[in-house]
């Protein structure tokens, strides 16, 4: 999907990409990593869809510093309203 996104956890605040989505988290690559179980606040464009969502996710899974596409996976937690309709689109296309 390659969606950039402002991300922000602790004191961090960075931008990365929205590499994959589906109805229950997200896979982020990233410049810099959050721990494990840490809350994640993400806002990012869905493509076609053209309005902007603010979610906040849990991290569930890593991909260290160095490895290909460094990142990070993260679980939606009660995402907003509008928002698993838009993804579900971008499902049907």
């Amino acid at each position: 999907m390659g969606a950039p996104a402002s991300l922000r956890w602790g004191k961090q605040q960075i931008s990365g990409f929205v590499e994959t989505i589906n109805l229950a988290g997200m896979y982020v690559t990233a410049p810099s990593l959050p721990e494990l179980g840490e809350y994640v606040d993400a806002v990012f464009s869905l493509p076609r869809i053209g309005r902007s969502f603010r979610v906040r996710a849990s991290v569930v899974h890593t991909r260290p510093l160095g490895e290909r596409r460094t990142g990070f996976g993260a679980r939606f937690e009660r995402p907003p309203l509008g928002f698993l309709e838009a993804i579900k689109g971008l499902a049907g296309h």
